[in-house]
């Protein structure tokens, strides 16, 4: 069968899917989509789709995946475990965004032998709540990416923030790299949400022991 993924997105229209993917829209509220983007582009083909530090095995674990975007709802100007605020105008606030959150679902749950079923009972409920990047500092600049999702699988619910910097242990970036200030926030942004799913693998090994 197919890989299947249920998504609920908070989007102003429909935007073709691949047929692999079945969707199910919410339109938002107007007044909670920015008019104008800081720069004013999305991530594109130079958004990279990084495999996971570790190697799983779920020997085809299915699970029925249902991804909702609350960014609009919580329009959140800090996560958890970081002080960097969040631009609410970012490009990465934009509806269409959510698809890289499920194209990464569907890639490391596939690498880590995980079958996406929607009639699967095993029910994974994800709540996207924030995603950004942010250049910070004069001078000696720092890239954060930024991302907080909630993962509830069974009995288990787990918030997951992360902040990871250019020169961290798992970051794509280093301290001295020359890349440019938007490559830089595509390769963290990535590296954040990678570091998200990643981090729910961990605790999905100790609930399927």
């Amino acid at each position: 069968m197919k890989s299947k993924i249920y998504l609920t997105v908070l989007l102003i229209q429909m935007i073709a899917v691949s047929a692999f993917s079945q969707i199910i829209f919410i339109p938002i509220p107007m007044d909670k989509v920015p008019s104008n983007y800081e720069h004013g582009f999305l991530p594109g083909k130079k958004f990279p789709f990084y495999p996971t530090v570790d190697k799983y095995n779920f020997n085809n674990l299915s699970i029925r995946v249902e991804l909702n975007d609350d960014r609009f709802f919580l329009n959140l100007n800090h996560i958890k475990c970081s002080e960097v605020d969040i631009s609410n105008t970012s490009e990465y606030k934009d509806p269409k965004t959510i698809y890289k959150v499920k194209d990464y679902i569907d890639s490391i749950f596939s690498q880590s032998k995980i079958k996406i079923d929607s009639s699967s009972i095993n029910r994974l409920q994800i709540n996207l709540e924030a995603l950004d990047a942010r250049l910070i500092g004069f001078g000696s600049i720092r890239v954060h990416g930024l991302c907080q999702i909630i993962f509830k699988y069974k009995d288990f619910e787990q918030i997951y923030c992360i902040d990871i910097m250019d020169g961290d242990e798992h970051a794509p970036v280093g301290k001295n790299d020359f890349v440019t200030r938007r490559t830089a926030t595509r390769l963290m942004l990535s590296a954040a949400v990678r570091e998200s799913i990643e981090k729910f693998l961990i605790d999905l090994k100790k609930i399927e022991k």
